[in-house]
């Protein structure tokens, strides 16, 4: 295996496995925290004991993610020498502040869990604050840095290729910055919330609950689908806003997921297909609507590949990744307004086998979601790895080093994963807090 293979095999591995523990990381804190202020508000005990069984499971995915976190910042530094010597001066302060909220997170999660049932319910709920804090400012400063990777900026680089007339704080809050940061914020919030209905519908389906219990878990199931609606709403919004910065911003990325080769106007927008060499085949065309969705205007202008030189050219694949997210996003939608409607005025509908599985592929697929807009946005940019300014090649060890734990952390991201599943089950009781 090449190196520069063996280390973005390696990267994407880790990256892969670990943004699974992003997401209950950065999600998880605000829908515990909502979910005990709310048992506080309306005086309801249940709604409390459920946030104290979350923050169980969240402690653990939490350990979980610290563990694969470290080993992320590990390959970054020892596959990646060159793109940290570059980032590391232009973008290293938010990587700095990155970590300094995670430990906040982390020394208030430690407090949260050991002063329940020890502090008074609302000086509890207040320990949750800085947790909910500390996850989404660590969220947003990580991301930062991935936006700069794709519209790079506060520096200049001197004939040595080093970086001088460094602006911290230009290079941080990037063009990029706004759309990318709500986007994948959003994005965890929804896969959260869908996964967490998801567990309860899948315990209506394989666990004979006595009647009263059953109507408690189906009532959640409905408030949880209710939340994943306004997220997955907003995620669209985002999602739109994403698209037109693409546009002005990273048009190559936009055309390679629409297989879009020259610049045209009045372009259709190509849903589904196969890609086939430089065409996509076999697309459903929907006449003008990528012009209207990328300038407002269908008969827009949309920059195509041939604005580029093939060899900076990234590849059709990404259409896959784009045409997955989005389906997956319009299918949360769906399925959650179905769910909430029968809610409400179908009762037995809500109990029903298929929707109740329905809600359970939205668990699954809202995950899926969150890891294909990431390879659409890490594929879309390459070959560069910071874009315009170096090259994935370039910024790749030479040690063959890589090829060797290229087969080894596969594994023990596996055995994390499995040990991870086992304290969960062990650990969590999810129908506990609602009998």
């Amino acid at each position: 295996m090449d190196v520069v293979v063996a280390a973005r095999s390696l990267i994407a591995d880790t990256l892969a496995f670990h943004l699974l523990f992003i997401t209950f990381g950065v999600a998880l804190p605000l829908i515990i925290s909502a979910t005990e202020l709310y048992g506080l508000v309306k005086k309801r005990p249940r709604a409390i004991k459920l946030a104290h069984t979350w923050s169980k499971a969240l402690v653990i995915l939490f350990i979980a993610g610290a563990v694969s976190g470290t080993i992320v910042g590990l390959q970054f530094s020892l596959l990646w020498p060159t793109f940290m010597a570059l980032a590391g001066q232009v973008v290293g302060v938010a990587f700095a502040l990155e970590g300094f909220a995670f430990l906040i997170e982390a020394l208030f999660l430690s407090v949260y869990m050991l002063s329940w049932n020890r502090f008074k319910p609302w000086q509890h709920w207040l320990c949750s604050l800085p947790i909910v804090l500390g996850s989404l400012t660590s969220a947003y400063f990580i991301t930062t840095v991935n936006a700069w990777m794709n519209t790079p900026q506060g520096f200049n680089l001197n004939a040595q290729g080093e970086p001088i007339n460094i602006n911290t704080h230009q290079a941080i809050f990037n063009p990029a910055v706004g759309t990318e940061t709500s986007h994948s914020i959003l994005a965890y919030m929804l896969a959260a919330s869908l996964v967490l209905a998801a567990v309860y519908a899948w315990i209506v389906l394989r666990h004979k609950l006595e009647p009263k219990l059953k109507a408690r878990v189906l009532k959640l199931v409905a408030s949880l689908a209710a939340v994943a609606l306004v997220f997955a709403l907003l995620v669209g919004f985002t999602g739109d806003r994403s698209g037109k910065f693409l546009a002005k911003n990273e048009p190559l990325k936009l055309a390679a997921a629409e297989g879009l080769q020259t610049t045209s106007n009045s372009v259709p927008l190509l849903v589904g297909g196969v890609v086939d060499g430089d065409h996509i085949k076999y697309a459903i065309t929907v006449p003008n609507l990528l012009s209207w969705l990328a300038t407002g205007d269908i008969h827009g202008q949309v920059k195509g590949l041939d604005s580029a030189p093939s060899k900076d050219r990234p590849p059709l694949v990404v259409h896959y990744f784009f045409d997955g997210m989005v389906a997956i996003g319009s299918l949360a939608i769906v399925v959650t307004l179905a769910y909430v409607a029968a809610n409400k005025w179908r009762p037995s509908w809500a109990a029903s086998k298929p929707l109740l599985i329905a809600i359970i592929a939205c668990g699954v697929l809202g995950l899926v979601a969150v890891e294909l807009g990431w390879m659409l946005t890490e594929f879309g940019r390459q070959p560069y790895v910071i874009k315009g300014i170096m090259r994935t090649t370039e910024a790749a060890t030479s040690s063959k080093v890589a090829i060797h734990f290229a087969y080894v952390f596969p594994l023990f991201y596996l055995v994390l994963f499995v040990l991870t599943i086992v304290g969960l089950k062990k650990t969590v009781k999810p129908t506990e807090a609602l009998k």
